[in-house]
């Protein structure tokens, strides 16, 4: 049970207001969208989205925690596959993970959605990216380029 209301918080919590910097990858478009859940979105002219979530660190987990809970909720939620798993960091030197899942839409396209996680004391960031498969393939340098520049601060 404790699991679930971390798992619900880690999805429903609101900051106060966005405290990173993230930078629109070349090729894509920043939306301003304020009914958004999302803090930050932008788009490519072909379809794949990239968005971040600051998410109040309440109640506080190890970052192994918050990589599991997001894992669960993942394959709970739609049959998402996680296909990979690696470490990443952000600008200013937070330690994170990326999981790359993949799953099979009703279209018959392979869809790809990537999940980088950040934990601060204060703050679990989200940074969302999706699209087909081909089209997260030929972005794939500007997502990485972009995980490397966000910064946490």
């Amino acid at each position: 049970m404790k699991t679930y209301f971390a798992m619900l918080a880690l999805f429903c919590a609101v900051g106060c207001g966005p405290h990173f910097e993230a930078k629109t990858p070349s090729g894509f478009v920043e939306l301003d969208d304020d009914s958004s859940a999302y803090d930050y979105r932008s788009t490519s002219a072909d379809g794949v989205v990239m968005a971040v979530r600051e998410l109040d660190h309440e109640p506080k987990g190890e970052p192994e925690f918050w990589v599991t809970a997001i894992k669960n909720r993942m394959r709970e939620r739609g049959g998402y596959a996680l296909i990979e798993q690696k470490p990443v960091q952000s600008a200013d030197g937070v330690k994170g993970t990326q999981l790359r899942f993949g799953h099979d839409e009703d279209s018959g396209k392979p869809h790809l959605y990537y999940v980088t996680l950040f934990v601060t004391e204060d703050a679990l960031f989200l940074l969302e990216a999706g699209g087909t498969k081909d089209l997260m393939t030929a972005n794939a340098k500007k997502l990485d380029q972009a995980i490397r520049e966000f910064s946490t601060q």
